[in-house]
């Protein structure tokens, strides 16, 4: 999509409740307008007048762009749709950013590591758009921007919204060069329609030129049908998965969930190196928790340990407690450990002695505990609170949501904690100096919640968060949108944030006992899964990260003892 153009003579100044400001293009559907509606910019499509249909055609139309808001991850969100003067328009996520078409154009085809990110971005984006249902049926470079943060595919449902408001039994849907043989000659089309646009798409991005040419004639539509695909030019490395997804036959084609298997890096086999063990305790251990090279364990042996991770040494003598050590957290120099007794422990990091006595305010277990500065967050089954550890005093965060984890970051001047629920799966931004939320709760994920982290993108806060629904994703905070979805196996049990060597990294375990490492920027897998303990262990596992000595993941064995992994980045 071209930047932001004055708006023209005959242009409206508003759209519905959303006040135009700039043109941003215009095509076969309508003219998409620049908008703000109070400080948040939007993208607006008024579609021309031969669209304006029935009123039961335009009630269909606005549940068919309801469904397409549904779809978050690698995409612009739809946020809305309505009519003005009896045309319907929609309202999306405004992306700044250039199409991968304008890109070729101007700067000619992707190379390496940028193509394989624009594939496997494109290709996550078609996997969110079908788990919602949808067909995109004009998947095209056109309608790929690309922003500071990815790949984002626009215009998806559009097509298929049209055909509620529009008689077009003679017209071909889609923009010919980068149609699907079932297009032309009139045969199902479906999700394995846009994986063959995708594959198009991608040798356009990757030679500047479609594999069946790009004349607007019939000739185009003639050798779809009828002649191989000119791959030659694609790199060797895209080659086959993409000639896999341009097959005549759509039962040959790869799903677009597929896609995303077959885009991870191909990691030479290697022997993996065993994990440094630390044993110690006698009960499984339930959390972990770093400050430097300092290693700190909770255990169901009411216990908590304090490790050095140089020499790979238990420090002192185990910090006893009367229940079982469910949480653990750490601040510059002091420690806190969460119990099954509802109760709240703080411990001289240094000396191992403990500070005053135990924090009352829960009425069940401490399930979670998390630090920002000298502020804690502790969550149980019956409220969330926010602790002064200087004064040791507590406010209520929140009443019982069935939270699940939470974490702090700086988001803009503000301290916050983004937590994450149970019943709505829902994140919720909370200003820990009002206790106010900041905006809405953010949705997408479709079950609970069970881990969040914080850290930073490209200078941006974002927050880290796995679910059951066996999806980790990626949240800008600033922009209060998701950016990423990474498909897991079984559900996501604990997330969290790195870097090495510069590079932000998102860490992963999951139920089926693998421990997976994602660069950010590229969304690739970086090595081959870890494995924990064994997959027969029927229980969540704590997992953090640090950059000791090179890249370091810390879990739990099933034998009790807590596993030191250090990957090859």
């Amino acid at each position: 999509m071209p930047g932001p153009r004055p708006v023209r003579a005959g242009d409206p100044q508003w759209i519905g409740e959303y006040l135009v400001t700039a043109r941003l293009g215009e095509g076969g559907q309508g003219i998409v307008y620049l908008c703000t509606s109070g400080p948040r910019k939007v993208a607006v499509k008024l579609l021309h007048r031969r669209f304006s249909g029935t009123e039961e055609g335009r009630r269909l139309f606005a549940r068919e762009i309801e469904a397409a808001g549904r779809v978050h991850g690698y995409t612009a969100d739809v946020l809305a749709s309505g009519e003005q003067g009896g045309r319907p328009f929609i309202v999306s996520e405004y992306i700044a950013g250039e199409s991968v078409q304008s890109r070729v154009d101007d700067q000619g085809p992707y190379r390496g590591n940028d193509l394989l990110a624009l594939a496997s971005g494109t290709a996550s984006a078609l996997t969110a758009i079908h788990d919602a249902g949808l067909v995109h049926c004009d998947f095209k470079p056109a309608n790929i921007l690309v922003s500071a943060d990815g790949p984002r595919v626009i215009d998806f449902g559009v097509v298929r919204a049209l055909d509620t408001i529009a008689l077009r039994d003679h017209e071909l849907r889609g923009t010919p060069a980068y149609m699907a043989p079932e297009q032309i000659t009139g045969g199902p089309v479906g999700q394995h329609t846009d994986v063959f646009a995708w594959g198009s798409t991608m040798v356009f991005a990757s030679t500047g030129v479609p594999p069946f040419g790009d004349d607007h004639d019939n000739g185009v539509l003639l050798r779809i049908t009828n002649d191989a695909p000119a791959l030659d030019d694609v790199p060797p490395t895209l080659r086959r998965i993409i000639e896999a997804c341009l097959s005549e036959d759509p039962a040959k084609r790869p799903s677009a969930r597929d896609l995303t298997t077959l885009l991870r890096p191909r990691i030479p086999p290697q022997k993996p190196r065993a994990p440094t063990t630390l044993a110690g305790h006698t009960r499984p251990i339930t959390s972990i928790a770093t400050n430097a090279r300092i290693a700190v364990t909770g255990s169901q042996d009411l216990t908590a340990r304090v490790w050095d991770l140089t020499t790979d040494r238990q420090l002192g003598a185990p910090l006893k407690h009367d229940s079982p050590v469910l949480s653990v957290a750490c601040a510059s120099d002091v420690l806190l450990t969460g119990c099954q007794d509802h109760t709240i422990n703080l411990w001289d990091l240094t000396t191992g002695d403990r500070l005053g006595d135990p924090l009352h305010g829960h009425r069940g277990p401490v399930l979670s505990l998390t630090v920002h500065g000298r502020t804690a967050i502790s969550i149980s089954n019956d409220r969330t609170l926010q602790w002064d550890l200087t004064t040791s005093r507590s406010k209520l965060l929140l009443h019982n949501n069935h939270v699940m984890s939470a974490a702090c970051c700086e988001l803009g001047a503000q301290t916050v904690a983004v937590t994450g629920g149970a019943w709505d799966q829902a994140l919720r931004i909370v200003d820990l100096a009002t206790l106010r939320f900041v905006g809405p709760p953010l949705t997408g994920h479709t079950n609970k919640v069970t881990s969040i982290a914080c850290g930073d993108l490209d200078g941006k806060p974002i927050a880290l968060t796995g679910s059951y629904d066996r999806t980790a994703r990626v949240w800008d905070l600033t922009a209060r949108r998701e950016i990423a979805s990474v498909p897991h196996l079984s559900a996501v049990t604990a997330v969290t944030f790195g870097t090495h060597q510069g590079s932000p990294l998102l860490i992963t375990a999951a139920a089926d006992r693998y421990i997976r490492v994602f660069d950010l920027v590229t969304r690739q897998e970086l090595s081959d899964p870890l494995t924990a303990g064994t997959t027969s262990a029927n229980r969540a596992f704590p997992l953090t990260y640090l950059d000791h000595d090179g890249p370091t993941i810390l879990t739990s064995g099933d034998d009790n003892t807590l596993q030191s992994f250090h990957p090859d980045l």
